[in-house]
């Protein structure tokens, strides 16, 4: 039997669990045709809830597409991204590309969107500009589609990026999807919540109140207790299952690497006196490079608070403050910067303030 406790890439939309909620927000407001934002720290479930989402839609008779933008580095390459985001659309075949570009004296080829300088010439790479003015014409496309009243929507993952290719170019996308509310939903997603708070939070930037924020929860405990034991091999026991699920706290990634290593030691039908505590072992071990590249790239002041959480202890406390020779005032200040950034320190619902990742909680504790 294959491990069905994939967790080195997005969970196929059938393997999503729980999320419902996450799930009907987005679609009453995709029908509804209302923007979302929607933010989440990298491997907690953000692609996965798209993948479930756009799938979704689209085995209901609509349109949609996912354009990813993660790591995107220039304009052009914005511009590649669309093109390869839009051709999922059904209504948007090659022609109807390829007509857009050739209008602005461009083509698409192997190498993406490129400029033909000459009816024989080779292709060149495109100009900003040259770029600008195709992202501009091709985000046009799916409100063409939707003049014939189908609803299209238009998922944009990881958008904070765009910004290292151009820090205008979420102000040209405002430009042309601001004429398109009654056409298209749009679903900005991204995996740096602190600035996609930002990208539409702040006065100052085009998408300023633009969309309405939903954030991911951590998984809850007993369905996902209830949804990992029923894939485990036969003789798994209840309390090995609910063991590692709760050693995940909640957190998607890391709840699959558990399940994932404890199918493989009771499917071996390892001689172990522990199954569960082996596969935490084991999953520490594999992410402790991971956790080591986290840690170094902490500073003073942040370890101090991220350690005092992996103790479980309270990072602005007293005792805290002398054991590290730092003001009580400067680990609340640096607590908080650390919650705003939203990667690895979270306040939870309860407004307990806790670490986003357990494996690096045990890393730490481990040191």
């Amino acid at each position: 039997m294959v491990n069905p406790f994939q967790y080195q890439r997005p969970l196929d939309p059938a393997r999503l669990i729980d999320r419902r909620d996450e799930l009907d927000a987005l679609q009453r407001a995709a029908s509804d045709r209302v923007a979302i934002r929607l933010a989440s720290p990298r491997r907690y479930g953000k692609t996965t809830l798209l993948g479930a989402h756009l799938a979704a839609m689209r085995a209901a008779g609509h349109h949609a597409c996912l354009i990813d933008f993660d790591r995107v580095a220039t304009v052009s390459d914005a511009a590649d991204r669309i093109v390869d985001g839009l051709r999922e659309l059904p209504g948007i075949g090659s022609g109807a590309l390829e007509g857009r570009l050739a209008r602005l004296g461009l083509t698409v080829g192997p190498a993406g969107v490129q400029l033909k300088v000459a009816p024989r010439s080779a292709r060149t790479s495109l100009g900003p500009d040259e770029a600008r003015a195709a992202i501009r014409d091709l985000l046009q496309l799916p409100a063409d589609l939707a003049d014939g009243g189908d609803l299209v929507i238009v998922a944009m993952d990881e958008f904070q990026d765009l910004l290292t290719a151009d820090d205008h170019l979420d102000g040209l996308l405002r430009s042309v999807i601001q004429h398109h509310a009654d056409r298209v939903a749009y679903l900005f997603a991204g995996s740096a919540p602190s600035l996609m708070r930002r990208l539409f939070t702040d006065r100052e930037r085009p998408f300023f109140g633009q969309a309405r924020p939903l954030d991911l929860p951590p998984l809850p405990i007993e369905e996902t207790t209830r949804e990992v034991h029923a894939l485990m091999p036969a003789g798994a026991t209840a309390e090995l299952t609910a063991r590692i699920v709760a050693t995940a706290d909640g957190h998607p990634q890391r709840t699959m690497l558990l399940a994932h290593h404890l199918y493989d030691v009771l499917d071996r039908a390892e001689d172990v006196p522990d199954p569960a505590q082996v596969a935490l072992d084991r999953s520490v071990a594999e992410g402790a490079d991971v956790c080591q590249a986290i840690w170094s790239g902490f500073s003073r002041n942040e370890r101090a608070v991220v350690a005092a959480l992996a103790d479980g202890r309270s990072p602005v406390s007293t005792a805290a403050a002398a054991e590290h020779g730092l003001a009580r005032s400067t680990l609340q200040s640096v607590t908080e910067r650390l919650v705003e950034d939203g990667q690895h320190v979270v306040r939870a619902a309860d407004g307990r303030i806790r670490l986003l990742d357990p494996i690096l909680g045990e890393w730490l504790r481990r040191r």
